[in-house]
């Protein structure tokens, strides 16, 4: 017994016909009266009596009919259920970020495409700059946008790069170094250096390089990229930051690269565990194709 031959039998018996119930099965007549007498020959009963261009049922029949109507609406109501959900991506989305430029460029078109694949889903933001992985391992956030090194040391989280990361300087656009194509360490030894405060989501291990090669009296440590953009603007000193924190709309400062190794890329921190009504795997495809869309 299979579904096909309860919805042949379903069919035919609604339409009282074999003809009418093939088209809308779509199947041949012949297809729908093979499918009813290989059931009756599985059941060893006769479900319907076949007369001259009309059926009827038997007993067996009509208590039959009763059992199959059942199962082939709660099958039509599955595939309808599931077919609607489909391209659900879940009930909410809380996602952490870092308050930084590429997340004002980036937001807009993720929740953009989020919205056409889900318009039913709600979506929030938290800060994490300093508290990432507690809000992560606490399930405040389902997602969080970090850098790979600042949640690496935990085994339960999951990491998905966005962006391949490496240090770049922001220079005064009127500084000497701002007329450079590279600044390397050696340029930067006796100027004032502005890095991000370690305890922060966006710090790097690789830092510490940096200020072994740089004379630690003249680093300062600031909390975060709007602060850093301030005391350059200001003609301060340099600020060395990752890649993908500059804003490379802004005016009064220059970006350069920094010659030096790469460091942690930028992307999408999780726990598995708490994602199980979410989607995941479209959600880190609509941030991918999006980072793309950013020149």
């Amino acid at each position: 017994m299979n579904f096909t031959q309860l919805h042949c039998f379903v069919e035919a018996v609604d339409n009282s016909s074999f003809t009418i119930a093939a088209e809308a099965l779509n199947f041949t007549q012949p297809a729908v009266s093979k499918n009813i007498k290989d059931l009756e020959n599985e059941l060893e009963v006769t479900l319907i009596v076949r007369e001259h261009h009309r059926i009827s049922l038997t007993d067996a029949g009509r208590y039959f009919y009763k059992v199959a109507r059942n199962v082939v609406n709660d099958m039509d109501y599955a595939k309808d259920y599931l077919r609607s959900n489909k391209s659900k991506i879940g009930n909410s989305l809380r996602i952490g970020v870092c308050n930084i430029p590429l997340e004002e460029e980036l937001m807009p078109i993720v929740l953009h495409e989020l919205h056409k694949i889900d318009k039913s889903l709600d979506i929030r933001f938290s800060d994490v700059l300093n508290y990432s992985i507690s809000e992560i391992l606490n399930h405040h956030v389902d997602i969080c946008l970090v850098s790979r090194d600042s949640v690496e040391a935990i085994k339960n989280i999951s990491f998905e790069p966005l962006i391949e990361g490496h240090f770049v300087v922001m220079c005064p656009s009127n500084s000497i170094l701002s007329k450079k194509e590279k600044v390397t360490l050696k340029d930067l030894q006796q100027q004032n250096i502005f890095l991000f405060n370690p305890t922060n989501s966006l710090s790097f291990q690789t830092q510490n390089e940096l200020i072994a090669n740089i004379n630690v009296k003249h680093i300062r440590f600031v909390s975060d990229f709007f602060k850093m953009g301030i005391y350059v603007k200001a003609n301060w000193g340099y600020g060395i930051l990752p890649n993908f924190i500059a804003d490379y709309n802004a005016n009064e400062v220059k970006y350069l690269p920094l010659d030096s190794r790469k460091i942690p890329p930028y992307g999408i921190a999780y726990m598995k565990s708490a994602v199980r009504d979410i989607d995941i795997d479209k959600v880190i495809q609509v941030f991918k194709n999006a980072v793309k869309r950013i020149p």
